[in-house]
Parts: C-alpha cells; structure tokens; sequence
C-alpha cells in the first residue's frame, strides 16, 4: 500500500504542486523500489530483507522506500499485486459482463490462471516465498488469499451458479468447493517449483487435459 503523506520527497526540495516531470520521477523510483524489492524478497526471503538492502539495489536514497511504502510488509504487498494481480479488476469486469457459454468462460478464466500463476516464473518465486515463510507471517498469506484466492473462487461460484441456471453445468459438490476446480493448476505450478528442471510439464498438452478433465466433471449428462 503506498504511503499517503504529506510529506516531501527527500530527493527534492521543491513546494507546492508537483510538475509532472518530476511526478513522473518520483513514479518511476517507486517502480525502480518495486522491482529491487521483488528481487531482494524473491533472493532473500521476507524475513531477512531490510529496506535498506531494497535501496541499495535499487540504487536509491536509503531512506526513500520507507517513504513510499509505510512497512516491508506494505511493500511486499505492493510487490504482489505488481506481479500477480496487475489487472484483476479490469478481468473481473470482463467475466461479470460477458454473456458467453460457461465452458468458453471456464476456459479463459483457468487460462488466465496459467498466464499469471503457472507460466509466470516471478509469480511463482513469490509463491515459493510464501510456503516457506507465510506460516511466520500469516499476514502475508492472508493477504495473498484476500486479493487473488478468495476474489478467484467468488467469480468461480458465480461463474457455476450462472451455468447451472442456463442448463449448462451440473448441480453437485464443485459449486461449494471451486477449489477442486482450479487445482490442477496450483498442482502445475508446484510442480514447476520442485520438479521441473529434471521432469518438465508440457505445460500446453497439461493445460488441455485440465480443461477435459473438467469439462467431463460438470457438464450436464
């Protein structure tokens, strides 16, 4: 969460309304914080990463994320909606407003889900950060659940409830538990984490047997 104060930049001296060359620095320094801290979390972990250690491979006063970015724990936050949720919004809207058959809708939202879990190497660093450490610092973890796990399963749910009404999906047990829906996923992205390098997915041909699987698992019949 970005720090709303008052306050001056203490890289500048300047009052009164901001010009917008310098507003545009001062964007492009807290991008500059974000990525170093992306890099510095994903190569240190949370609990041993200072914001000074930010600063420094940012290449930046070391007291300029503290002015950003209220905590580390502000600016990891920050760090994940960067990574994983640039534009959950704008695709929530899009799947509220669609009118498309369930399954093409299905489609495109676990497809989605593979574009920026699975087939995302920063996404899933973060992830690897968050198993090992998210039990000391349940904060994160709950954060990450709130933005992307419990947003993702609400629109899965209305997703399904809209099929059932139209005829197009099964009544049964996925409809309490969407979970068992997108699982296979967060299987694929572990394994991209554990296993890879000596037993490589096709991720493409596993994305397809996920969509069959399924497809037979809801569709009416």
């Amino acid at each position: 969460m970005v720090k709303n104060t008052p306050q001056s930049d203490p890289t500048t001296d300047a009052s009164g309304p901001e010009p917008v060359p310098r507003r545009r620095a001062r964007e492009t320094r807290e991008s500059e914080i974000l990525e170093a801290a992306f890099e510095e979390f994903a190569a240190a972990g949370y609990a041993a990463t200072r914001l000074e250690d930010v600063a420094r491979r940012a290449g930046v006063a070391k007291g300029l994320p503290s002015f950003y970015f209220e905590s580390k724990e502000a600016l990891f936050k920050a760090v994940l909606r960067r990574v994983v949720l640039p534009d959950w919004d704008m695709l929530e809207a899009r799947f509220e407003q669609s009118d498309e058959r369930t399954a093409e809708a299905l489609r495109r939202l676990i497809a989605a889900v593979y574009e920026r879990l699975v087939e995302n190497p920063r996404a899933r660093r973060l992830l690897r950060l968050l198993i090992a450490e998210g039990p000391r610092f349940p904060e994160l973890t709950e954060f990450y659940h709130a933005e992307l796990v419990a947003r993702a399963l609400a629109l899965l749910r209305r997703l399904l409830a809209r099929g059932v009404e139209r005829g197009e999906v099964r009544p049964g047990p996925a409809l309490e538990y969407p979970q068992t829906i997108m699982a296979p996923a967060l299987m694929a992205a572990l394994w991209q984490l554990l296993f890879a390098e000596h037993h490589p997915l096709d991720l493409a041909r596993f994305f397809e047997a996920h969509l069959d699987l399924v497809a037979n698992g809801w569709a009416p019949g």
